[in-house]
C-alpha cells in the first residue's frame, strides 16, 4: 500500500503548522510544502509569490522581511511559519519533509535552506523537489548527501534522464503506469504520485506501484487503505 503523504498539510490550513499537525494526527507519513524566502534571505511557508491568497495581506514574499510576513495571519487566523519551524516539527515526529522549493534558488539562499536543514536535525527526512531543475541542481551541487527529486507533469520522462536529480521522483499521477513505475523504480527511484484525492486514483496509484500518494485527504486515503487491506486479507487462501 502506498504510504500517504500531506499535500501542503491540509488544504484547510495550506503551509501552515496547524496543517502540518492536522496532517500527521490523521495519520501522514509525511507532508509537503512550498517555500519561499523573504528580502531578508528567510525561508518562509507559501504556495504562492504573494501572500494575497493565503492571507489578510498583500504583497510579495520577495519584498517583505521576515517579521512583515510572521505578523501576516491566513484567513482561518494561522501565522505563516518558517522553514525551521516546519522542519522541527517534522524532524521531532520523524515525518518525511518534502520541500519544494519555488524560485531557482541564490547561492545564499541554498546556504540558508542547508543550514536550517542541518541545524534542526531534519536531514535524513527531507527531500528537497521542485518544478524547477535548476533548482534541484543547485541543492545537489552543494549538499549531493540529501535526498532530491525533480517534480514533474505533461511529458513522459524515463528513470535515466529522472535519476539525474537525485533519489525520487514526483510525478502526476496520470504519468504512472505499471510499465512507467518500474523504469523509474530500475533505475533506483522512489516513486511519489500528485494530487490524487479519490479511490479511484488511490486504486490506480496502488495498482502501479508507486512507493507514496500526496493527496489533500489524508483521514478518507487511510480509511480506504484500511478497507483495501482488510479486502486483501480476507481473499488470501
Amino acid at each position: 500500500m502506498p504510504q500517504v503523504i500531506g499535500h501542503r498539510g491540509t488544504p484547510e490550513d495550506e503551509n501552515t503548522l496547524r496543517g502540518l499537525r492536522d496532517a500527521a494526527s490523521a495519520g501522514a507519513s509525511g507532508v509537503e510544502f512550498d517555500v519561499w524566502w523573504t528580502q531578508d534571505g528567510i525561508p518562509v511557508l507559501s504556495h504562492d509569490p504573494t501572500v494575497d491568497r493565503t492571507t489578510t495581506g498583500h504583497g510579495s514574499i520577495a519584498a517583505m522581511t521576515a517579521s512583515q510576513v510572521r505578523a501576516l495571519r491566513t484567513k482561518r487566523g494561522e501565522p505563516v511559519p518558517t522553514l525551521k519551524e516546519a522542519l522541527r516539527f517534522t524532524a521531532a515526529r520523524r515525518l518525511t519533509a518534502m520541500v519544494e522549493l519555488k524560485p531557482t534558488p541564490t547561492p545564499p539562499q541554498v546556504d540558508s535552506l542547508l543550514s536550517v536543514i542541518r541545524t534542526t536535525g531534519a536531514a535524513p527526512y527531507v527531500i528537497v523537489h521542485s518544478f524547477n531543475a535548476d533548482a534541484v541542481d543547485a541543492v545537489r551541487r552543494a549538499a549531493p548527501e540529501l535526498q532530491t527529486a525533480l517534480t514533474h507533469e505533461k511529458t513522459p520522462i524515463t528513470g535515466k534522464e529522472a535519476a539525474r536529480y537525485g533519489t525520487a521522483l514526483n510525478v502526476s499521477r496520470f504519468l504512472a503506469t505499471p510499465g512507467t513505475v518500474r523504469n523509474w523504480h530500475s533505475a533506483g527511484l522512489k516513486v511519489y504520485v500528485w494530487t490524487a484525492n479519490w479511490p479511484p486514483a488511490w486504486e490506480k496509484a496502488k495498482a502501479t506501484g508507486v512507493d507514496a500518494v500526496l493527496t489533500d485527504r489524508v483521514e478518507p486515503y487511510k480509511e480506504w487503505a484500511r478497507t483495501a487491506c482488510d479486502l486483501t486479507a480476507t481473499a488470501t487462501p
